[in-house]
């Protein structure tokens, strides 16, 4: 059975940004902020990562 994971990484966002390592820390920290006014948790967001769904609601073309 394959696990699949519910978030991207740093490395992982900034791959599909063609971004360096930092804008891509400001860039989930940005996304997570959008997250939180939206009412999720600020338990449930960690640093560095970034829920797949969200990402792709900000970027939709990226893969």
């Amino acid at each position: 059975m394959e696990v699949k994971c519910l978030v991207y990484t740093v490395n992982e966002v900034s791959v599909m940004l063609n971004v360096s390592i930092s804008t891509a820390y400001r860039k989930i920290k940005e996304i997570n902020h959008m997250a939180i006014r939206k009412g999720i948790r600020k338990e449930c967001i960690s640093s560095g990562k970034v829920s797949k769904k969200l990402f792709h609601e900000v970027y939709p073309n990226c893969d």
